[in-house]
């Protein structure tokens, strides 16, 4: 498929192409390519940072979007036309090509290498394999999967699914992880509303204002930083940026609850919110704090034989499998016993920091996710949500858990930050979402953005759950998003951008940005403004835009509006947004003997709303005002 050069990095620098081989595998659409070497010279090993090189040689690529590491934990988007601009630690690449057709590479993390791509020069991309690890003086990994095509979102599926099986480390794709039910209902985190100050009384007032304003939240994570950590201890600051640094410089002193704020106990606290009909999980990191784990507590007293010095100086789990299991088992099980029923696991891409130069990265990513997840499945019954963990070498090594945050933090009342919020969402979830469930992060309902970060979440096919301070929740805004028992609309699958969307910037393009997915047999858009200039944006409605919906005719139901507008399959309207604050929600549906359903009008995801249809007769879920269109006309009915 491509032509393909490539040599090895000698830890002194020197390059080497003899002894080398590379190998591609053609499983029908997909082409996996290996690298097999050994280095020359009795003393000579590969550069544990660098090991190996492929330059891919791409033809006709008009423009591409990189989907990149850009910081330890997080990734998000670039856009280009030039081959040689791809940003390092790219982990993957979508592009289009002059012909029309797109094509995809998707770097794999092996046994032992990791691979990542960057630009090389204007003919081509290069794939870069490194261990991590001083010492080696061979590879022999699989370093990407690649294909071409028409249709880009099936690419990345098979490139996916086929990667997984080759790799046979117990990695599945996303359709096969199950789905926790509890997070099929809203849910609340304590951080944006309590922060590092999260307390007992605080966590029960906030149930008791769910109580009073009848907002149905099912379950809640009681976030950083609910244990015992010293460092706080008659510490003050009045700024966010001093509580950062506070945090970042603190350790963690015992598994157990922090005496003052909770002064009755963990599970005194989680009973206390049981009692509201909310369940319960527990936020923690991989490092046990920001700082590790505090040397003159418990932890390290008891653990000790589990711990080891990471490679920033800080004390953390042996990435182990043994010890690390010993260590999860240990935290979760206080859990447990409190009454946890989940747990979010945080920090999860800082593995560098804590295991480089002991391993390479694929064994310690291994044993790693093997630990944890075992914890996890005999705790939690794999619920859990993973955060802080988009490196390539946590997303080719979790092999059952099904959720998997995809952006960095909310950031309440900023509008800059929304934009970049909504483009890391959709296109992390492009890759991401090939293995996981993705996690659109937590939001504030009182936030002057809260009608877009609803349709957002609404849309997301993840969680959906708020982080409201004290008496600041407001129903009127989580009433589209769910039913009466706090049960969401959910659609079927991660949302991602649109085909037409896929390889231009959105806040650069002056057109609109649309995400879609699909629920109950419909198709499901979002359209919005995020041009960087403040400009009126242009663009076209589809049918086709909603990827996995079949039919010849379609209805096209706008939320806000009302509006109806009948399309042919490859029929388009023209649509303009002048601001930011201007967006619009799609239900689109296919005309069966001239009836469509639309669904409950009063939420977002209508079509989850319905239960079943029988000829021109429409069953609910629950009860409410809907809406079905009839040859051409839109009709309100009520049950």
């Amino acid at each position: 498929m491509y032509c393909l050069k490539a040599y090895l990095n000698k830890s002194t620098g020197e390059k080497q192409t003899s002894t080398l081989k590379i190998d591609q595998k053609e499983f029908g659409d997909v082409t996996a390519v290996y690298i097999e070497g050994l280095v020359e010279g009795f003393h000579d090993n590969l550069d544990a940072e660098f090991g190996a090189g492929i330059e891919i040689y791409p033809d006709g690529v008009k423009e591409w979007m990189a989907d990149f590491k850009y910081c330890e934990f997080w990734c998000m988007p670039e856009f280009g036309t030039a081959l040689s601009e791809i940003p390092d630690e790219t982990q993957g690449l979508v592009y289009k090509k002059y012909n029309g057709l797109y094509g995809v590479i998707l770097p794999v993390v092996s046994e032992e290498y990791k691979c990542v791509l960057c630009g090389n020069n204007d003919e081509s991309v290069l794939a870069k394999l490194f261990s991590w690890y001083e010492g080696i003086n061979r590879i022999n990994a699989l370093a990407f999967m690649c294909a071409e095509g028409e249709n880009p979102y099936e690419l990345l599926k098979k490139c996916a699914k086929k990667g997984a099986e080759l790799l046979n480390n117990g990695l599945r794709i996303r359709e096969e992880r199950r789905y926790p039910e509890i997070f099929e209902y809203l849910g609340w985190c304590s951080w944006d509303a309590f922060e590092i100050r999260v307390c007992e009384d605080d966590l029960l007032k906030k149930c008791e204002e769910f109580k009073s304003k009848n907002i149905p939240v099912k379950w809640a994570i009681i976030d950083d930083m609910w244990a015992e950590v010293r460092d706080f201890y008659n510490i003050e600051y009045t700024e966010r940026e001093e509580m950062f640094e506070l945090m970042h410089a603190s350790k963690l002193y015992a598994f157990t609850a922090d005496p003052y704020r909770f002064p009755n106990g963990l599970k005194h606290c989680i009973d206390g919110i049981k009692d509201y009909g909310i369940k319960v999980g527990m936020w923690h990191p991989t490092t046990g704090y920001w700082r590790g784990i505090d040397p003159e507590g418990p932890i390290f007293r008891e653990h000790k034989d589990c711990l080891t010095r990471a490679y920033k100086g800080i004390f953390v789990h042996s990435y182990e499998l043994e010890k690390a299991y010993k260590y999860y088992n240990a935290i979760h099980d206080y859990f447990r016993e409190s009454g946890a029923e989940f747990v979010k696991i945080d920090n999860q891409s800082s593995m560098a920091n804590c295991y480089k130069g002991q391993t390479t990265i694929g064994q310690a990513a291994r044993s790693y996710h093997k630990a944890m997840e075992a914890s996890v499945g005999e705790h939690f019954d794999n619920c859990m949500i993973n955060c802080m963990g988009m490196a390539s070498e946590d997303m080719w090594n979790r092999s059952v858990s099904p959720i998997s945050r995809c952006s960095d933090d909310f950031k309440p009342e900023n509008r800059e930050w929304f934009a970049k919020h909504i483009t890391q969402c959709a296109f992390n979830s492009l890759i991401q979402g090939q293995f996981y469930y993705c996690d659109w992060d937590m939001w504030w309902t009182d936030d002057s953005q809260a009608a877009k970060n609803s349709v957002l979440r609404a849309i997301s096919g993840g969680p959906i759950y708020v982080s409201d301070m004290l008496d600041r929740s407001r129903e009127e805004i989580l009433k589209p998003l769910a039913f009466d028992d706090g049960k969401i609309l959910k659609c079927d699958k991660p949302c991602m951008p649109t085909k037409d969307c896929l390889t231009e910037d959105p806040v650069k393009s002056g057109k609109i940005f649309k995400v879609q997915n699909t629920c109950n047999n419909s198709g499901i858009i979002a359209v919005f403004n995020l041009d960087e200039n403040k400009r009126t944006v242009k663009g076209t409605i589809s049918p086709m835009d909603a990827e996995g919906i079949d039919g010849e005719e379609f209805a096209v139901y706008e939320h806000f509006s009302r509006e109806v507008k009948i399309l042919k399959k490859n029929e388009r309207f023209d649509l303009e947004l002048e601001s930011a604050d201007d967006f619009k929600l799609y239900i689109i549906v296919p005309i069966v003997d001239g009836f469509a359903p639309i669904g409950r009008v009063d939420k977002f995801i209508s079509p989850a709303s319905i239960k079943s249809v029988v000829g021109g007769n429409i069953e609910l879920v629950e009860n409410g005002e809907y809406a079905y269109i009839e040859n051409g006309k839109l009709v309100i009915d009520r049950n």
